[in-house]
């Protein structure tokens, strides 16, 4: 995966979980990138997005979970 690649993924990601754009992303060039505020290599940008991508699918197994309680909830009292 290369550089902007892997700062697409994680823009992605980071729009999805927060519902906003990063405040800032940047190529600094020769690996590194410039997430946030934070100097980073690629390789630990990568491992942020994972993380995020992580908390995303958390995110959304716990909104399907309140869906699904709601759903029983209101089916079982008709």
């Amino acid at each position: 995966m290369n550089v902007e690649s892997a700062m697409a993924r994680y823009q992605e990601i980071y729009q999805s979980l927060y519902k906003r754009a990063p405040s800032e992303l940047r190529d600094l060039g020769g690996e590194w990138v410039l997430v946030n505020g934070a100097r980073m290599t690629v390789e630990e940008l990568k491992q942020l997005t994972e993380q995020l991508h992580r908390e995303l699918q958390q995110e959304q197994a716990r909104k399907r979970n309140l869906v699904k309680r709601l759903l029983n909830w209101f089916g079982g009292s008709s």
